[in-house]
C-alpha cells in the first residue's frame, strides 16, 4: 500500500480462528517514508546540537589530553556496526518495532520483548525524560538568562536563573515539551512530516548562523567582545581570562598534551550521542524499499553526516572561541553573574554579537531542537507498542490508527509513561549524569542483542536469510554477520569503558545491575503473562515468532 497517509488495510486474516493457532488482522500502519526523510530521521538523534551543548566539551574536562577528532574516529567503525546490522536486518524484515522485531524474529520472543523493555526504557523513557529537562537547562534557562543580559532585563535573567534551579518548574515545561512533541505523531504523517522538516530547519540555521559568525571571528576578536560585553557586569577588565584561571584553580588542565589513555573514555563519552543513527529502523514497514542495501546505507549516512558536522563545527568554535577557553567553561562555568547559563554556541554568539533579535533567534532555534529530538525518540515506544498489539501481546486497541492514520491510544501511553519518566528523574535519581549513563548503558544492551541477531541470522533463521534481499558475501562470510559481530564487540568495548571511567557516573554499580536486571525480569514475566492469557483464550501466542508480520 502506498500513498502519503497511513490507511487502514484490509483484514489479512479472517476473526475466526482454530484452537491452537494465532490469527489477527492487520491494521494499515503503512504510509511512505521517503529516503530523504530516512536519512533526517537517523541524523537527529546524533545532531551536532547535542554534542556541542552536551559531551563534548564537557568530556574536554574530564579527560584533559584526550583528542576528540581521534574519538569520533574510534567511535565511526561502531556507528557504522550498528548501522549496518539495523539497516540489512530492516531490509529483511521489513516491519515497524524496531530492535523488537528483529530480535524476536531472529533469537526468539523472550530476547526480543528483553531487548525492546531496554530500548523503551532507554530511548523511549529515559531519553523522552533527558530532553524535556534539557529544553529548559540546556536551553530556555541560559536562553532567558542571555536575553536578559542583552537586553539588559534584570527579570528575564531573575527568570531564567530560575528555571535553572526549580525542579517543580523544570517538571511542569517538561510536560508541555512532552505533549508538544506529540501533537505532530497524532495529527498523521503528512503534518508530523512538515513539522519534522520545519524544526530541522529551523534549528539548522540557528546553528549555521553561529558557525558563520564563529568562522570570520579570530580569537582576539572574540575574547575582546567577550570581555566589553562582561566588563559591566562582572567588573573585570578580562573575564575571558578570569574563566580560564577559574578552571585552573579547579584543577582542569586546558593545556594538557595528547593523552591516549584519555582519548579512550572520551570515546564513551561520545558514544552517549553519536551512535543512534539507526532510528529509521522503527518505521521499517513505512520505509520505500530498494535493495537491501539502501536501507542500511541511509543509517550510515546518517552516522557519518553527524560526526563529520560535529567534527567540522567544533574545529570552528575551536578557532572562534578557544579550545582551552571551551574547555574552561565547560568545566567552572562561566562567571556567575551569567547566571548559571552554560557556554554554549548560542550564549557565546548571543554575547559576541550583543544584539537582542540575533539572542532571540538563536535561543528559539535551539530550544525547539530538543522538542524535536523527543518527537523523534517517540517514534520508538510508538511503534514498539503498535508491534507489540500486533504480536498479541498487548490489546488490538494498541494498534488502531485514527482517520488520520495516527497510533493514537500508543502516542498516549508513550506521553504517560515518559511523564513518569521524567519525574522519577527530576525527583528521585540522584543526577542526571547518572541517567545519561543508565540511559546509554540500557540502550546498548538492545543494540548489542540486534548485533548479536545479525551475527546469527544466516543459520539461525536460513529460510528467511535466504528469501531476503541481504545476502551479500564478503570473503565468503555473510556481510550481514560481518556488522553484527562488529556491533557485538563494540557493545562490550563501550560497555568496558563505562565500568573502567569513574567519572563517567556509574559510581554505583549493584545499583545499576540492580535496575538492569528488574527491567529483565519484568520483561520476561511480560511475556510469559501475555502468553498464559492468550493461552486461556485458545491462541498459541508462540506462533507469531515464525513469520513476519502484517501491518
Amino acid at each position: 500500500m502506498t500513498g502519503e497517509g497511513m490507511q487502514m488495510a484490509t483484514e489479512a486474516q479472517p476473526e475466526t480462528q482454530l484452537p491452537g493457532t494465532f490469527t489477527r488482522r492487520a491494521t494499515g500502519l503503512v504510509r511512505d517514508v521517503s529516503p530523504k526523510s530516512a536519512v533526517l530521521i537517523n541524523f537527529i538523534p546524533g545532531n551536532p546540537v547535542i554534542g556541542l551543548a552536551y559531551g563534548l566539551f564537557f568530556a574536554f574536562g574530564l579527560y584533559a589530553g584526550g583528542n576528540f577528532l581521534l574519538a569520533l574516529l574510534l567511535l565511526l567503525p561502531m556507528s557504522l556496526a550498528y548501522s549496518y546490522s539495523f539497516g540489512l536486518l530492516t531490509a529483511a524484515i521489513p516491519r515497524s518495532g524496531g530492535d523488537y522485531i528483529l530480535v524476536s524474529r531472529v533469537l526468539g520472543p523472550v530476547a526480543g520483548v528483553a531487548s525492546s523493555f531496554y530500548m523503551m526504557l532507554a530511548n523511549g523513557m529515559l531519553s523522552n525524560a533527558l530532553t524535556a529537562i534539557f529544553f529548559t537547562t540546556l536551553g530556555l534557562g541560559p536562553g532567558l538568562v542571555t536575553i536578559g543580559l542583552v537586553a539588559d532585563s534584570h527579570s528575564l535573567v531573575s527568570a531564567g536563573t530560575t528555571l535553572l534551579s526549580n525542579e517543580k518548574w523544570q517538571f511542569g515545561i517538561g510536560v508541555g515539551v512532552l505533549l508538544a512533541a506529540a501533537i505532530p505523531l497524532a495529527g498523521g504523517w503528512r503534518w508530523a512530516s512538515r513539522i519534522q522538516w520545519g524544526l530541522f530547519l529551523f534549528t539548522i540555521a540557528g546553528l549555521l548562523f553561529s558557525a558563520i559568525v564563529a568562522l570570520f571571528t579570530s580569537r582576539s576578536s572574540f575574547r575582546g567582545s567577550f570581555n566589553d560585553f562582561s566588563a559591566p557586569i562582572t567588573h573585570q577588565a578580562d573575564s575571558y581570562g578570569g574563566v580560564l584561571n577559574a578552571a585552573g584553580k579547579a584543577g582542569v588542565d586546558v593545556s594538557a598534551p595528547f593523552s591516549l589513555s584519555h582519548t579512550l573514555p572520551m570515546v564513551a563519552v561520545v558514544a552517549g550521542f553519536g551512535l543512534y543513527s539507526y532510528w529509521s529502523s522503527n518505521i521499517g514497514g513505512e520505509l520505500r524499499q530498494g535493495r537491501s542495501t539502501k536501507t542500511a546505507h541511509r543509517m550510515a549516512l546518517g552516522g557519518v553526516l553527524s560526526m563529520a558536522s560535529l567534527a567540522l563545527l567544533a574545529l570552528i568554535l575551536f578557532h572562534s572561541y578557544g579550545k582551552d577557553f571551551l574547555t574552561a567553561a565547560y568545566s567552572a562555568g562561566l562567571p556567575d553573574q551569567f547566571g548559571g547559563a552554560s557556554p554554549t554556541y548560542f550564549v557565546l554568539t548571543s554575547v559576541q554579537l550583543d544584539s537582542v533579535p540575533v539572542a532571540i533567534f538563536l535561543v528559539a532555534s535551539f530550544t525547539m531542537f530538543w522538542v524535536l529530538l523527543t518527537y523523534v525518540a517517540f517514534l520508538q515506544p510508538t511503534r514498539l507498542l503498535f508491534a507489540y498489539s500486533l504480536d498479541g501481546l498487548l490489546p488490538k486497541s494498541v494498534s488502531k490508527v485514527t482517520r488520520s492514520g495516527a497510533p493514537a491510544a500508543a502516542v498516549a501511553i508513550t506521553v504517560v509513561l515518559s511523564t513518569a519518566t521524567l519525574a522519577w528523574a527530576l525527583f528521585i535519581s540522584t543526577s542526571l549524569f547518572q541517567v545519561v549513563t543508565y540511559t546509554v548503558l540500557a540502550q546498548l544492551l538492545s543494540m548489542g542483542l540486534v548485533g548479536l541477531s545479525a551475527l546469527v541470522f544466516p543459520w539461525r533463521r536460513p529460510e528467511m536469510y535466504r528469501a531476503s534481499s541481504s545476502v551479500r558475501r564478503l570473503a565468503g562470510v555473510p556481510v550481514v554477520s560481518i556488522a553484527g559481530a562488529a556491533a557485538v564487540t563494540s557493545t562490550v568495548v563501550i560497555w568496558v569503558l563505562y565500568f573502567t571511567e569513574a567519572k563517567l557516573g556509574l559510581q554505583d554499580k549493584p545499583q545499576f545491575f540492580a535496575w538492569i536486571g528488574g527491567t529483565g525480569l519484568l520483561a520476561v514475566a511480560f511475556f510469559y503473562g501475555a502468553r498464559a492469557v492468550r493461552r486461556r483464550q485458545g491462541i498459541e501466542l508462540d506462533y507469531v515468532y515464525a513469520e513476519i508480520p502484517p501491518e
